[in-house]
């Protein structure tokens, strides 16, 4: 069995991630498992948290949700130094065979470096996302600007300092093999997954006669192409097609945004709601038809949304509205075959797409199902507790 070390920038067993569903299933396997994470709660700091079989200590940093650009530079900054300290006060005398971390953030560079030397083992990342080009696709910063090439800098040694990098998908590992051959050997795919539940907990319902229910949840910000959704929204709207109705629920930057343009524009098709507590968001998806996932079209990294787990493991059927460098939607239409795809830059084919999912309310279960089953085969939670524990034998 291994001692597993996860650096988290933030972490609660308070809300249902793929991170968390991780760490419970390497406990549920018999490894010793060490959290350090940084957390904005009300927590006690200077002991280590029992939880869930799992050993936790937190590093208390400021709430970065909807904060400035500024602010969260500063509160990067602070990472390493607490986690550090962290580390040298609770975890220095502790046996450590792996170190696991994803991104964001790429700051953990020092940290794993110092903590590998010292224990004198192998470091695995998860890579989530790739700073700072994913920053420059979406003008927050300019590529010939000296803060772009500083954090390339810290991005590459980042990479150096992982014995293993473990990629979403394999369009994610062809980038990096183009923009990153120095680190080929390194790369694996390691794809999000979720521990999957009994399908008796899940409320049954059925597709609505006179409506198509769509639904787009979780972190509302630039990433997500919401101004294309809500022009798209519109446009049906505008036509006098009632037949979609569409629920927008989360918080975030453009959160505001979403609720203004529903109000100003009296869509009667779109609702928007602030962000719920986990159980009532579930009850809330299951009585939905189809779920969206949206990615800005000026992206030239292949995200790939674990938004994509929830559908699927509720038997939902996926509308992708992305960019069309990821390869989310050859996963959707080809492997899977649960559900549609139109680009984020085509305004009249998210409308018509729209439009044909609505003539084939039939086969939305269909879809929906195939989506679970592929869940199954592929994203099980187990299936990255094998390959973490693969890294050390």
């Amino acid at each position: 069995m291994l001692n597993l070390l996860f650096l988290f920038q933030k972490f609660s067993f308070k809300e249902s991630t793929i991170y968390l569903d991780l760490v419970r299933e390497c406990a549920a396997a018999g490894h010793e498992v060490y959290i350090l994470a940084g957390t904005s709660e009300d927590v006690d700091d200077s002991v280590i948290h029992e939880t869930d079989g799992c050993h936790v200590a937190y590093v208390t940093l400021p709430d970065q949700f909807g904060c400035s650009k500024i602010k969260k530079g500063l509160i990067q900054l602070l990472i390493e130094p607490r986690f550090l300290h962290v580390i040298y006060q609770h975890l220095w005398k502790t046996k450590i065979d792996l170190i696991v971390s994803p991104t964001p953030p790429i700051t953990m560079a020092n940290v794993i470096s110092k903590a590998k030397k010292h224990y004198n083992c192998k470091a695995y990342l998860m890579l989530k996302d790739i700073f700072p080009q994913n920053a420059a696709d979406l003008n927050m910063m300019s590529e010939s600007s000296p803060v772009f090439r500083y954090f390339k800098h810290v991005e590459k040694k980042l990479y150096k300092a992982c014995d293993h990098i473990g990629c979403m998908s394999d369009a994610n590992i062809e980038y990096m093999k183009k923009h990153n051959p120095a680190f080929a050997d390194r790369l694996e795919l390691f794809p999000n997954t979720v521990s999957i539940k009994d399908q008796d907990n899940f409320e049954k319902t059925h597709i609505a006669k006179d409506r198509v229910r769509f639904i787009i949840g979780g972190n509302l910000g630039e990433p997500q192409a919401l101004d294309f959704i809500m022009d798209g929204i519109a446009a049906l709207n505008d036509e006098g097609f009632e037949t979609a109705f569409f629920t927008v629920i989360g918080k975030g930057t453009m959160a505001e945004y979403v609720k203004n343009r529903i109000e100003s524009e009296k869509l009667s098709n779109a609702v928007y709601l602030s962000q719920l507590e986990r159980d009532e968001y579930e009850l809330l998806l299951d009585r939905q038809d189809i779920g969206i996932i949206s990615l800005r079209r000026e992206f030239t990294i292949p995200n790939f949304p674990s938004r994509l787990l929830s559908y699927m493991q509720r038997s939902k059927p996926i509308l992708a509205v992305t960019d069309k460098v990821s390869d989310i939607s050859t996963v959707i239409c080809d492997k899977a075959r649960c559900g549609y795809y139109t680009p984020s830059d085509d305004l009249q084919g998210f409308v018509d797409t729209v439009k044909e999912i609505c003539t084939k309310k039939e086969e939305l279960n269909v879809l929906g199902d195939n989506g679970r089953k592929f869940l199954i085969e592929n994203y099980d939670v187990k299936r990255s507790v094998k390959i973490l524990e693969a890294v050390f034998n």
